[in-house]
């Protein structure tokens, strides 16, 4: 018994026995496959729909290896880093966005079709492609970071033999120092404030040196007003413990009166029959647990309002600077390396894990440094014997 092929166009074909559904895309096939899509007359109707089965895997296989290559082991590694380097949740969704940008773009890219892992050319025309894009050269490296970290991981699980960034060489980063506040800048600033909860961010962020992740992570419960400090969890979920000045201690009580009044529970009412019962105001955790700082709707403050905020003082204090929170961390670390702070003891309060970063602001308070000199020179210079005096 023979059935008869009618070829319509190069590598389709139809005269498949009745009820196969089997259909092959109507694209052109790689070279390897067009063998297996040619039509054969035999007596065997399972052999014939095995081969177009199996030619159709191959297709459906080679058009998605690099989604299956990538794509399996972005998760497993994100689960490692979170358990294994403790990094925080900003970490890991930068790590996670970076590492999907560039999947996404390696699977849409012609030239990656059929590869199964990125070469070192590859993740160059990506830099180079985000260069283009005007992307700064931090966001390079930080981007170039996280694929190296993923890529040393495959290497050392196993799952690839090579490493496409074997001895990369980093971007390079330009060095700029920190914009910093001055001291008059700074109580004008404070002085902008006219809420007690906005009075209170400012001492936290300029008199602790608190990051903005941190101090929007605070709790009631991580304040000591009695022995004035604060205990805050830092990067990596390190904890460290932060001491506290008094215009600090005094805004932070005016805050928590401020929320003590707007958290106080309404008498309940009796309700009428047949209305449902009224829900209390009384939050669900106990006061001590809650989150020290909050927004309008009584949740949890985030960066982003924090951020505005600072905007919004310096506009009215009259600062023409560009800064955000973090500028006034910088001004904290600056101002105590003048004021004769020991570098070390900069580092404890900012909870640095390397000296070198601490030693960034030393470059900042270069102008302290030159205008003691100076005044230094010039004492000296005054206290010289007279000329007459120094001969005899």
């Amino acid at each position: 018994m023979y059935y008869i092929f009618m070829i319509q166009k190069p590598n389709s074909f139809q005269g498949l026995p009745q009820g196969s559904s089997n259909k092959l895309p109507q694209t052109s096939l790689p070279q390897h496959l067009q063998v297996a899509a040619q039509p054969s007359i035999t007596n065997d109707k399972q052999s014939l729909s095995a081969t177009a089965k199996q030619a159709k895997s191959r297709v459906q296989e080679s058009a998605t290896s690099n989604k299956v290559s990538l794509r399996r082991w972005l998760k497993p590694y994100l689960l490692y880093v979170k358990s294994e380097r403790s990094l925080s949740e900003n970490t890991l969704w930068a790590y996670s966005r970076d590492l999907e940008a560039f999947c996404l773009w390696f699977e849409s890219d012609n030239v990656n079709v059929g590869k199964e892992l990125p070469s070192r050319g590859d993740v160059t025309r990506f830099l180079a492609i985000l260069k283009r894009e005007g992307q700064a050269t931090a966001s390079l490296a930080r981007k170039l970071a996280s694929l190296r970290g993923w890529f040393a991981w495959l290497v050392t699980t196993g799952r690839t033999s090579a490493d496409p960034l074997e001895s990369f060489e980093s971007p390079h980063k330009q060095k700029k120092l920190p914009q910093v506040l001055t001291t008059q800048e700074m109580k004008c600033l404070i002085e902008a404030a006219v809420e007690s909860r906005d009075k209170a961010i400012l001492e936290l962020l300029y008199g602790a040196g608190l990051r903005v992740s941190e101090l929007v992570g605070l709790r009631v419960k991580d304040l000591n007003l009695k022995q004035n400090y604060v205990h805050c969890l830092g990067k990596g979920n390190k904890e460290r413990i932060v001491p506290i000045g008094m215009e600090a201690i005094r805004a932070l009580n005016e805050h928590l009166q401020a929320r003590k009044e707007k958290q106080e529970v309404k008498a309940p009412t009796k309700n009428k029959v047949g209305r449902p019962k009224r829900k209390s105001t009384k939050p669900s955790k106990g006061y001590t647990e809650e989150f020290l700082f909050l927004d309008g709707e009584g949740k949890q403050l985030s960066r982003l309002i924090v951020w505005q905020l600072i905007k919004r003082l310096a506009l009215r204090a009259g600062i023409k600077k560009d800064i955000s929170p973090h500028t006034l961390r910088h001004s904290f670390a600056t101002h105590l390396l003048e004021n004769g702070a020991d570098l070390r003891a900069v580092q404890e309060l900012l909870g640095h894990s390397n000296l070198v970063t601490t030693q960034l602001y030393t470059h900042v308070s270069r102008a302290h440094l030159k205008t003691a000199y100076q005044q230094a020179q010039m004492g000296f210079a005054t206290n010289l014997p007279e000329k007459s005096e120094a001969i005899n």
